[in-house]
């Protein structure tokens, strides 16, 4: 019986690992959009400074801890959230999350349970 609860564990480890990759996808794609807004005027969509945020805190939390704080959990899965309900209106954004951000949000429970 303990055998199969480590297996279940492990794949639960697992995916949420799969949920933080997703998360970092997101803030390289964020930076990169930025920096291409800023610097050169490309149309990779305009650059969600408060998603970016709200994600490397997120992230900073992890890398300090097993587990992040909840509050901080929480306003990064809001942000995400916020970020899907306005939906990029630009038809040459060439740096889209919205699928990392519903895969997130998909798996939520991964991050809050930890």
């Amino acid at each position: 019986m303990k055998e199969r609860e480590f297996t279940v564990m492990a794949g639960t480890q697992e995916e949420r690992n799969q949920v933080i990759s997703k998360i970092r996808e997101i803030v390289s794609n964020e930076k990169f959009k930025l920096d291409a807004y800023y610097f050169c005027g490309f149309p990779s969509g305009t650059p969600n400074e408060k998603l970016l945020k709200a994600c490397e805190r997120y992230l900073e939390t992890l890398d300090r801890s097993e587990e992040p704080d909840r509050g901080v959990t929480d306003e990064m899965l809001a942000e995400l959230e916020n970020t899907l309900a306005r939906k990029s209106k630009a038809a040459d954004n060439l740096v889209n999350n919205d699928a990392d951000i519903q895969a997130v949000l998909d798996h939520r429970e991964l991050l809050i349970q930890g």
